[in-house]
């Protein structure tokens, strides 16, 4: 009988100045625990030594995107991505009053990859492209959330010394209402303008002379002025002009990073079956397709994909006692990509307004409505998904009507899309 050789299990505690490594057998006895600096030449001796120790049947690590994760994927070792939440169990399971150091957290990775590697599943990295599209994906909505936090504190400002400003414009997220800081500070900078230099303006930046901005700009005289602090103009005047700089050249990155997304995502193979979507424009689209990736083995089921998302609710039960909250241990992005596909859908597809109208009238809220659209719709993306087929609205509506669906006639009987409460 062929005897096959022990392998080792290795708990890799990666840290910003040093990594911590611990290695078992498979009896759970230690063969080695050193730490390893997080230098160029301390990852190809950590390498280096692992190799000297054995076979390595896997690395556990508590992450997916470090350096030291590149480094080991790239020699040919399989790295196990841990939950942080997962490996505190482990530990937990250890001891309860343990003292908690990187080389016992370590040895709980180490140890808990031995005992269940079979029930863990590799990294298995993307091709570069769509890696790359991904982390473009994901900082591109950091750099809005940075966008928005920017124009709010903007609009803080403007109340404080200049609020005739924001009177101008409802939406502060675009780059004219910007230009209209730097090109008046201030109220007095305003009140000094001529209409020729403010009809200039709006003609610059194509907005048409309609009645509302002939208001604005002839009725200036005929407005109370606000009072003015003449040190506070002073101060936030300079503020709100550094803001108004910094969103300009924040924007011209995003429009940037849009550039390179919509290169990258058009080269992806997949590109056509999100972009059937309704709703799923050149921001959406290229998101959804970075969560799902191309390694069609890499969920099971759409029933992983909802625990992934957080589309699915958790359920606590203990004798009589029973609970039902919002998963929040999920990917958050993927969560939001999904529930605004669902809202955007609602404007577009006919089964998912009628979908959402039957949960309303039904009783749910329109968070928890537009959840289980998301859900609906994360089953037919699995299925598109799996079997490399664009969406096609005519032919689901077909199938409801074969299996004889109550949307059928919740379709013929849509009312106005109402999304308060």
């Amino acid at each position: 009988m062929e005897t096959r050789e022990a392998r080792l299990w290795v708990g890799l505690d990666w840290g910003d100045a040093r990594h911590a490594v611990c290695v078992l057998d498979d009896s759970g006895k230690e063969v080695e625990s050193f730490e390893a600096p997080h230098t160029a030449a301390g990852l190809e001796e950590l390498v280096a030594r692992l190799r000297r120790c054995g076979e390595i049947g896997g690395v556990a690590v508590e992450t997916t995107r470090h350096l030291v994760v590149h480094k080991l994927l790239q020699e040919g070792f399989a790295v196990y991505p841990i939950n942080p939440k997962l490996s505190k169990c482990w530990r937990d399971g250890e001891s309860v009053n343990a003292p908690k150091d990187d080389p016992r957290d370590a040895f709980v990775l180490a140890e808990g990859l031995r005992q269940r590697h079979e029930r863990l599943r590799a990294l298995k990295p993307d091709e570069p492209l769509l890696r790359e599209l991904r982390l473009l994906c994901a900082d591109e909505c950091r750099l809005i959330q940075d966008r928005t936090a920017l124009v709010n504190r903007l609009k803080a400002t403007l109340k404080e010394y200049y609020p005739e400003a924001l009177e101008w414009f409802d939406d502060w997220t675009k780059p004219t209402s910007w230009d209209f800081v730097l090109a008046f500070p201030d109220a007095e900078a305003l009140a000094a303008a001529g209409r020729k230099k403010l009809y200039g303006f709006l003609k610059s930046h194509r907005i048409g002379l309609h009645p509302i901005w002939q208001e604005r700009v002839e009725g200036r005289a005929k407005r109370t002025p606000w009072p003015s602090d003449p040190p506070t103009v002073a101060a936030k005047s300079f503020l709100a002009i550094s803001l108004a700089k910094g969103l300009r050249t924040l924007q011209a990155s995003l429009d940037e990073y849009r550039e390179r997304i919509e290169k990258l995502y058009g080269d992806q193979p997949d590109s056509g079956l999100f972009s059937s979507l309704p709703g799923a424009g050149p921001k959406l689209a290229p998101r959804l397709l970075t969560h799902f990736g191309t390694d069609r083995q890499r969920f099971d089921s759409s029933a992983d994909l909802e625990l992934l998302s957080g589309a699915v609710p958790v359920m606590r039960q203990s004798g009589k006692s029973r609970r039902v909250h919002m998963r929040h241990a999920c990917r958050k992005d993927f969560r939001t990509a999904l529930h605004h596909l669902a809202f955007l859908s609602m404007e577009r597809s006919a089964w998912a307004r009628a979908f959402y109208e039957q949960a309303r009238r039904a009783g749910q809220s329109f968070a928890l409505a537009l959840r289980n659209l998301a859900r609906k719709w994360l089953r037919i993306l699995y299925r598109m998904w799996q079997d490399r087929r664009p969406y096609d609205e005519g032919r689901y509506l077909a199938a409801l009507i074969r299996r004889r669906s109550p949307l059928v006639h919740e379709i013929q009987n849509l009312q106005p899309l109402t999304t308060s409460g």
